[in-house]
């Protein structure tokens, strides 16, 4: 059967094809409009989904499935409790839960995160898997980027490329390329193959078995070594600082969304309904308010009499920058969800909107212009709903 999938399966074009295609052809400059018509499509773009009409809406919210019989063209997307790739996805996949499995076949990369992943099929390029327990029984086109508490690499799998891991590491199976390792404990096995290098920082010496082939060197780095502050380290430094931030923005933005939403649901609500009935408006106050505020709390620190009130002032001009995000992102899932028939509770609207947001962040240069974007119509569709509810007051 081919369809867009259960779960939030997308038809079509592959998203991150249509991404690097709009950056090679219009170049920074010109990839604004490129990215607005990406996301209204993906908005208003209703798949064909086969959780919208089986099954209850519990337990749709609960199994994400995408049945052995079922072929996706195009992007798969899928989050629930447990999530589970059976069939063949011609595209990428983006799979989040607290348990994954994926038993098919995805032509293009995996992005996974979860408590527990099991990786029993093929991806035909990258993987980059992020849990607390992982297990690697199939194979991978490319190159493998992990990092969770315990890594299993087991006999029946084979990775073509590289493998970049993080947490503690089993390998068992066969590795064409090098491996970087960042481990409390590095095991090699008897069945192991590894056609490169073994670059790993322990504390402790990997144990590799009699038996276990590897085709270049194998070096430890212990923790004090670690502080190598030479260009080409720096550089690494730096990629694997931005990354962590990442990670820590996205969990920290999920929960303080969250808590938002539990405090503050009508206010949550009626600020997505300002974006929706007055986009423009809300981009033009946010430039105002972006622009204007500073000026204004300068002007306060110029004055004696102003400057207890310029203090107080400007943090929470940061803080009102730092939140006016999950007013956009709540916006965006709302709107996914509902073009896919999963209306449901508004945390799931924002983790969806969460997640594709850090997924558009990452592009180099439009990702800067898309933060931006996101904070001016997230501080506009709030001054907008505030001064609503202050004048009905």
């Amino acid at each position: 059967m081919e369809m867009a999938g259960e779960g939030f399966g997308f038809g079509g074009s592959a998203m991150k094809a249509n991404i690097r295609k709009g950056i090679q052809r219009r170049g920074a400059k010109g990839f604004l409009p490129f990215f607005v018509v990406m996301i209204l499509g993906i908005i208003f773009f209703r798949p064909l989904s086969a959780a919208a009409e089986e099954g209850s809406p519990n337990n749709a919210d609960r199994l994400v499935t995408l049945r052995a019989d079922q072929t996706v063209n195009g992007d798969y997307f899928a989050f629930g409790d447990v999530v589970e790739i059976l069939g063949t996805v011609h595209g990428d996949v983006y799979a989040a839960g607290g348990k994954v499995r994926v038993a098919g076949t995805i032509a293009g990369d995996l992005l996974a995160a979860g408590g527990e992943i099991d990786i029993e099929g093929e991806v035909g390029q990258d993987a980059r898997i992020a849990g607390g327990e992982i297990t690697l029984s199939g194979d991978i086109g490319r190159n493998l980027t992990i990092a969770g508490g315990r890594i299993i690499l087991a006999d029946s799998s084979t990775v073509q490329g590289n493998v970049i891991s993080a947490g503690d590491l089993v390998i068992s199976n066969q590795i064409h390329g090098n491996v970087k390792a960042m481990a409390g404990n590095l095991q090699i096995t008897s069945t192991a193959a590894v056609g490169g290098d073994i670059a790993y920082r322990s504390p402790q010496p990997a144990r590799i078995a009699e038996g276990a082939e590897i085709g270049g060197t194998v070096m430890q780095r212990t923790p004090h070594e670690m502080f190598d502050f030479s260009p080409g380290r720096m550089v690494g430094a730096v990629a694997g600082l931005i990354f962590l931030f990442k990670i820590i923005s996205f969990v920290s933005t999920l929960l303080l969304g969250l808590l938002l939403i539990f405090l503050f649901p009508g206010f949550s609500r009626a600020v997505v309904s300002t974006l929706r009935e007055k986009p423009m408006a809300s981009l033009g106050w946010g430039l105002v308010w972006l622009i204007v505020t500073p000026v204004v709390l300068i002007a306060l620190l110029a004055t004696v009499v102003g400057i207890p009130l310029a203090l107080i002032l400007f943090p929470l001009y940061f803080i009102s920058l730092y939140l006016a995000r999950i007013v956009i992102i709540l916006w965006a899932g709302t709107a996914i969800l509902e073009r896919m028939g999963k209306e449901g509770h508004p945390g799931w609207a924002l983790f969806v909107g969460l997640f594709l947001y850090t997924l558009l962040t990452l592009i180099p240069g439009p990702g800067g212009l898309i933060s931006l974007l996101v904070i001016l119509f997230g501080l506009g569709a709030a001054l907008l709903t505030l001064r609503a509810q202050y004048a009905a007051a």
